[in-house]
């Protein structure tokens, strides 16, 4: 339990210092680096696909530790890029865009 809410701890401390990313979702409405799933979950139609893992980080005491990651996809299309949104301890972290859709 710990080791988890250490982790957890160092995951939001990187999310504050990162720059903000956005992603308009498609109703129209907006979200950033540091939303909660839930808020983005409220804001934002389904994702089109999600994928979850558990990722390794290492803590203050040399031990590893693992954080939920999920990654959204948002495919809107031919005619508009695909968009990521990556989730680390429940919070976006990273916006990133793909190709155009299909």
């Amino acid at each position: 339990m710990f080791l988890r809410t250490v982790a957890v701890a160092f995951v939001l401390s990187c999310a504050a210092s990162a720059h903000a990313d956005s992603f308009r979702c498609p109703n129209g409405s907006l979200v950033s680096t540091g939303d909660s799933i839930s808020e983005v979950s409220l804001k934002c139609d389904p994702p089109t696909s999600v994928v979850r893992r558990d990722e390794p980080i290492e803590t203050t005491r040399g031990k590893t530790a693992y954080v939920e990651v999920q990654e959204w996809t948002y495919n809107q299309g031919p005619n508009r890029f695909v968009y990521f949104l990556v989730f680390r301890g429940g919070r976006l972290s990273e916006v990133r865009s793909g190709d155009y859709g299909k």
